[in-house]
């Protein structure tokens, strides 16, 4: 099923993606010598009325091979078609358009699942952690429902992190009307030390959540301290240094109080407890502290997602803004995602390859078309992201020579575009030879 689910996915966008450049050059008469699916030897092929449709052996993207002098001699009378000689514009839109693709079918997907009906979360504090930045937070009781913000209704969590959000940019006060056990609390709230410390704002960055974590591992990031340890996806979290755990935040506190200095964890695996001796990496956090981190994820309590969720059905107007604001979110998440990768503050070890992608596909399958299709936008909307990356090979990197090209009103030279090309191939190799290595750290639980 997962091989089934991976080449799906792959073919499905990779047809998408290709088929926007395969348009494009069509539509500014460019010859097109083959359209392909996969890399590699052929599998099957066949020559249509303009150009010869292929199958390559190798599921991991697609190409569309177009006439150009700068791969092999054009005969006179079909220089006009070849891509090389088309104005700068043309062959700029010819490159944005596998991007555009991906990111127009995201929209799509987002926008039939929006009609279809999406899963909101009630505006309920399932559990909270509050940040020491926000005096009173402690007041607020786990099971509290957000009846309002500064006496704006509230019907969902998503609602609450935007209303939050927005009216936190004009203000320091924020005024909250709870309700617990049918009793209504008001509560105010200053958020001016906060808001001098924090450049993005959210209800979750104050620790007040929607969902309950509960002490079970659910992630482990390959290389990392946990991995080194023995500790594995599944592991129930009983005690560490004695102390018995109740919830999740104990297990991050003590973690992050003891950077380099061994923590015995006592876990529940099968049935059986088992000790684990683990010692926590040091790291600075975002403030400059340093703070332990041993690379792990929790569990949720789905139990309590599904009694505190509720299906929202939006017309076919509203649907459009839905969309729009979900590829608009997910494209924001890639990119900081990306970005705090690049800072090392991420590990490059959550990187994800094609046996990642096929273990995804496998469990979105298994839940139904929606939460297939979900996927399919997510991971199409990444690969859109990914290939507008400004480096040589990546259809970003075309894009940026294309625009010099169009500014300078000369082609750049074609050694510097060769020298570039290189170096692009290198990063691009590098990042999969990376996605692939930890596949296998996941696959053989390294």
């Amino acid at each position: 099923m997962a091989l089934l689910g991976f080449l799906l996915t792959i073919g499905i966008l990779v047809v998408i993606h290709e088929f926007g450049h395969y348009l494009f050059a069509r539509l500014f008469k460019v010859k097109v010598i083959t359209f392909s699916i996969g890399f590699g030897p052929k599998l099957f092929s066949w020559q249509g009325k303009n150009n010869q449709w292929k199958i390559g052996a190798i599921p991991l993207g697609g190409y569309v091979q177009m006439l150009d002098e700068r791969e092999a001699p054009v005969t006179p009378e079909l220089k006009h078609l070849a891509f090389n000689n088309k104005p700068p514009y043309q062959k700029l839109l010819i490159a944005l358009a596998g991007p555009l693709f991906n990111i127009l079918f995201a929209f799509i997907a987002y926008y039939f699942i929006g009609l279809y009906g999406v899963y909101n979360l009630k505006p309920i504090i399932a559990s909270i952690n509050p940040t020491p930045l926000v005096q009173n937070l402690e007041k607020i009781a786990p099971g509290s429902t957000i009846k309002k913000i500064n006496e704006q209704p509230i019907d969902s969590w998503s609602q609450a992190e935007t209303i939050f959000r927005n009216d936190l940019a004009h203000t320091d006060q924020i005024n909250f009307t709870l309700e617990i056990e049918s009793v209504n609390q008001q509560l105010q709230l200053n958020f001016n030390k906060y808001k001098n410390n924090r450049n993005d704002y959210s209800l979750t960055d104050l620790g007040l959540y929607p969902f309950k974590y509960i002490p079970v591992i659910g992630y482990t990031e390959p290389q990392s301290a946990a991995t080194r340890a023995g500790i594995k996806e599944g592991d129930i979290v009983l005690k560490i240094n004695g102390e018995s755990i109740n919830n999740w935040f104990q297990i991050s506190k003590l973690i992050k109080s003891s950077p380099s200095e061994k923590l015995t964890f006592i876990v529940k695996r099968n049935n059986t407890e088992i000790s684990l001796p683990v010692i926590p990496d040091s790291i600075n956090d975002e403030d400059g502290q340093i703070i332990g981190k041993i690379g792990i994820m929790p569990t949720l309590d789905n139990s309590l997602i599904e009694k505190n969720s509720f299906i929202k059905h939006y017309n076919p107007i509203n649907s459009l803004g839905y969309a729009y604001n979900a590829c608009l979110n997910l494209a924001y998440n890639n990119i900081t995602a990306l970005w705090l990768m690049l800072n090392g503050d991420i590990s490059w070890h959550n990187l994800g390859g094609p046996v990642s992608i096929a273990k995804a596909s496998k469990m979105a399958m298994h839940q139904g078309v929606k939460s297939f299709v979900d996927f399919l936008a997510l991971i199409s909307l990444s690969l859109a992201i990914m290939n507008l990356l400004p480096i040589p090979v990546l259809d970003g990197g075309h894009i940026l020579i294309y625009s010099i090209e169009w500014l300078t009103g000369k082609p750049m030279a074609i050694q510097i575009q060769q020298l570039l090309f290189k170096f692009g191939l290198i990063v691009v190799l590098g990042v999969t030879f990376l996605a692939l290595y930890n596949d296998f750290l996941k696959l053989f639980n390294l």
